[in-house]
């Protein structure tokens, strides 16, 4: 009997001991074949084109990888794959055309992993003549990996696919909430004593009140100087979506509910102010809106103690909540056919273009002036880019 009880507890214990092998083999166990597969976080790749622009060219760098380190060395060949377009178009829905397949150039296509490590060297793609392309189509090139040694290929993660679609007149603008740029004028002579100013702005505003208190008041600022010349929206008393100028001659137009601006809307703000003429004009989207002759004196735009700004006057409260691009500021007085047919560009060189800042540098809190001017300013905060497509279709 007692040789049965140990014989029963023998083989108790060799149970747990097989059992805590098998445990600490499972731990040190990979429960998946290592395979090799394209290092991307997203198989689809955007690009923009201007058709009938200099000469345009655009690159990606490629990478195979595996999870575990390479058993031996692992190489891969990465190949155009136009023939692919079918499985982009079914799989996100898009009706895009294969890229020409000339456009396409993979001159060192062969990756490699060496045996221990999980990376591969670079390939490089690169895209040729895609000013040639038609920019009202979009094109696909899809790049897949062939020819693979070393190791068996993940199937879901074998082809990139590269989108080319043509470039609006404006792909981003700048978000200025709770932002704004000092104008520190390298041009000081253009600004000095001017008796004509015409300040262009195309803006998208979420809302012109308080942004659920964060502003003291309903007004936001697009240009100028506090107490000297400002292009703003709202004041106390006066409607919190309209368009005001701010100048000795007095503020001008009156209020009027009726020429308000929407709210998550492109629009296009002129404000004209001629002293030679005594004409000051607002007009919206090229239509004109208001006007009254009674600008008169000259204006510098300096700024002084006050300071020029764009999103900022008298206090940090009063930024223009929502997007903007293609502010210009001229010393003559454009007119409303001017205004109307460049509302998404103008002509760097244009005569009287003093500042044209875009807004469309997509990175970083420098935003370039595009004359030859050097009226580069500055966010005070780090900035939001967002991407856009204007004119939207239809416009």
């Amino acid at each position: 009997m007692k040789l049965k009880k140990l014989n029963i507890m023998a083989l108790a214990f060799a149970s747990i001991a097989v059992c805590g092998c098998k445990t600490n083999d499972e731990l040190n166990e990979h429960h998946f074949d290592n395979k090799l597969f394209v290092d991307m976080e997203n198989p689809v790749n955007d690009f923009v084109f201007k058709e009938g622009a200099e000469a345009s060219t655009a690159s990606r760098d490629l990478y195979l990888a595996t999870a575990l380190e390479a058993a031996t060395t692992v190489t891969g060949r990465f190949v155009a794959a136009p023939s692919k377009v079918s499985v982009y178009n079914s799989l996100y829905g898009g009706t895009a055309l294969p890229l020409p397949e000339n456009k396409c150039v993979i001159e060192s296509p062969v990756a490699t992993i060496d045996a221990g490590a999980t990376k591969s060297n670079p390939v490089t793609v690169s895209f040729v003549n895609l000013e040639t392309l038609n920019s009202d189509s979009t094109y696909v090139m899809p790049v897949e990996v062939t020819d693979v040694t070393g190791i068996g290929l993940l199937d879901s993660k074998k082809v990139s696919y590269f989108v080319f679609k043509g470039a609006s007149l404006i792909n981003v603008v700048a978000d200025i909430s709770q932002n704004y740029f000092p104008v520190n004028w390298a041009s000081r002579d253009l600004v000095t004593n001017m008796s004509a100013i015409t300040v262009e702005a195309l803006i998208r505003v979420r809302d012109f009140g308080t942004v659920d208190g964060l502003k003291g008041q309903a007004m936001s600022t697009i240009f100028g100087i506090e107490g000297t010349f400002l292009v703003r929206i709202g004041d106390s008393g006066f409607p919190e979506n309209q368009v005001q100028l701010v100048n000795p001659n007095g503020n001008f137009p009156d209020g009027n509910s009726a020429l308000g601006l929407p709210t998550n809307e492109w629009v296009h703000v002129a404000v004209v102010w001629d002293a030679t003429t005594g004409d000051r004009i607002i007009y919206t989207n090229g239509e004109e809106v208001a006007r009254d002759q009674e600008a008169a004196g000259r204006v510098s735009l300096l700024g002084g103690s006050n300071g020029c700004f764009i999103g900022r006057a008298y206090n940090d409260e009063r930024w223009l909540e929502g997007d903007i691009s293609e502010v210009r500021i001229w010393n003559v007085q454009r007119t409303q056919e001017e205004i109307a047919s460049h509302f998404y560009e103008v002509d760097p060189a244009s005569p009287g273009l003093v500042a044209y800042w875009k807004f469309n540098e997509g990175a970083g809190k420098v935003v370039k002036d595009n004359t030859v001017n050097g009226n580069d300013i500055t966010a005070n905060e780090d900035l939001t880019w967002t991407n856009v497509a204007l004119p939207e279709r239809g416009n």
